[in-house]
């Protein structure tokens, strides 16, 4: 049972570094600085739009009681 497992694991985490490592030997991988600058601000634009539309539906009466 032990080395099946063993083995799963050392499959998985092998699987993991080919997916999670770089592309090419000059380090640019899916994980780049770049990948995260441009979703943190999809974040930010997502919140500024929802604050956006809520200011813009109080407004309009439309999230009163």
């Amino acid at each position: 049972m032990w080395t099946t497992t063993n083995m799963h694991l050392t499959n998985l985490l092998l699987w993991l570094q080919q997916r999670l490592g770089p592309v090419d030997e000059r380090g640019g991988g899916r994980n780049t600085d770049e990948g995260f600058h441009i979703s943190g601000g999809a974040v930010v634009a997502g919140a500024i739009a929802a604050g956006v539309g809520a200011f813009i539906a109080k407004k309009l009466g439309a999230l009163d009681e």
